[in-house]
């Protein structure tokens, strides 16, 4: 019998369950789309705050912690937030689903990068490269490719977690 895992469901983390991005079409269901684009931008915080605090600051007490993750988790929930609201407005008011809800998503993030770290230079350039990674996306979704070739099904059985050698058992010594 399996213990029971507080911290999994289903193989994935329970932060990232519920509703996804792409559960629904675009221009309809906010509040899912949200919480599809903003689980990510959280879990992402939370591990570029925990590298920050333990390998670059090194902080020593709870609030220089709680700082270092702030710097992190609130831009990339304001960043997935405005892509995700910039895009629903954009296809509910064109009432088309096309690349350009994405440009307006990307071009929506400009505010929220230059909020974050007061200089023209990065924000431009981290706009164009969400604008790429978001036009990528929308090419996939629309021509039915993985971009990062994510596979559920294994042929050649449970190689991603079985970390034995032999499947089954040693073979017999001869005598």
């Amino acid at each position: 019998m399996d213990k029971y895992k507080p911290w999994q469901y289903n193989g994935y983390f329970r932060l990232l369950a519920g509703p996804g991005y792409y559960d629904k079409p675009e221009g309809t269901d906010p509040v899912g789309k949200l919480w599809g684009i903003n689980k990510y931008a959280i879990a992402s915080g939370i591990f570029f705050g925990l590298g920050d605090s333990l390998i670059y600051t090194q902080t020593k007490n709870v609030l220089e912690t709680i700082n270092c993750f702030g710097y992190y988790i609130v831009p990339f929930v304001g960043l997935a937030s405005a892509f995700a609201c910039g895009t629903y407005i954009s296809t509910d008011l064109r009432k088309k689903d096309d690349r350009w809800n994405y440009v307006v998503g990307a071009l929506s993030c400009m505010p929220v990068l230059y909020s974050w770290k007061k200089t023209a230079s990065f924000t431009f350039w981290g706009t164009g490269l969400l604008l790429f990674a978001a036009l990528v996306k929308k090419d996939s979704i629309v021509n039915e490719y993985s971009f990062l070739n994510v596979t559920t099904h294994y042929k050649y059985g449970n190689y991603k977690y079985d970390m034995s050698l032999v499947s089954k058992e040693w073979p017999r010594r001869p005598i």
